[in-house]
């Protein structure tokens, strides 16, 4: 039984994939494979689809083959949203992407989308971000739930404490640390799938000080439909002249 873990772009999908893995190797019901290309998938199922017990893959973009996968009944779905204004501060952080290239690249719907597919899977698990970093121990218990695991209240938190923020980003500074000594080649420890600049502050509602007043009308303006079917609020920020015409550049 396979576990996909295929949230939305930097909205705390490796987190998931973190308690999903946690949970099922602390009782020996299952194992995590590191980081694969979903392209590869038909390779990894040919290694892992026979056993009884799970198998954790992370990956954001839903192929024909996972699908297959989650309609047969041989996968289970657990994915996450969060704020699409949020989202694009922090792919500009992690990436060093301007607000101009997310949008040329029209990064925003792509987003967006590739949530939806994941989240209209059969009896998929979806996890507001927000809700997820306010209230970790209820999803370490709701992922539980999900893969038929008995939680007890104590251990719903002992876990959650152990992937808080600060203990994560301790885990990001340490792979940076590794890559610079070279201890390690890659750009994430193939356990963890933490990057070596995977956490900056993980903030919720950051958006609000680092994009400006026409960046947040503008991806309002494109993800509206989006935003009012997952329940976020608008800012509808009233612009002045000179963010009127900045504005216009960003239309289609």
């Amino acid at each position: 039984m396979f576990v996909f873990c295929g949230g939305m772009f930097r909205s705390g999908s490796t987190l998931q994939y973190q308690i999903a893995s946690h949970l099922i190797e602390k009782r020996d019901i299952g194992k995590r494979i590191t980081w694969h290309n979903p392209a590869q998938f038909p390779e990894i199922k040919k290694l892992y689809g026979d056993t009884d017990h799970f198998v954790v893959f992370k990956a954001h973009k839903l192929t024909d083959e996972l699908r297959t996968e989650v309609e047969s009944g041989n996968a289970r779905v657990i994915t996450v949203h969060r704020d699409i204004r949020d989202v694009v501060v922090s792919a500009m952080k992690k990436n060093r992407w301007s607000f101009r290239k997310i949008w040329r690249d029209d990064r925003l719907k792509y987003w967006t989308s590739r949530f939806d597919q994941w989240a209209q899977q059969p009896q998929a698990l979806v996890c507001r971000y927000d809700q997820m970093i306010d209230s970790l121990p209820s999803t370490v218990a709701a992922i539980a739930a999900h893969l038929g695991i008995e939680i007890s209240n104590n251990e719903s938190h002992a876990v959650a404490e152990h992937y808080n923020l600060e203990r994560q980003r301790q885990r990001t500074a340490n792979v940076a640390e590794k890559r610079r000594s070279g201890i390690i080649g890659e750009k994430f420890d193939t356990k963890s799938l933490l990057h070596y600049n995977h956490i900056s502050s993980g903030g919720i509602g950051e958006y609000k000080t680092l994009l400006k007043t026409w960046q947040v009308d503008a991806i309002e303006g494109e993800c509206r439909s989006w935003m009012k079917q997952w329940n976020y609020t608008f800012d509808a920020p009233i612009l002045s002249l000179l963010e009127r015409v900045a504005r216009l550049t960003y239309r289609r």
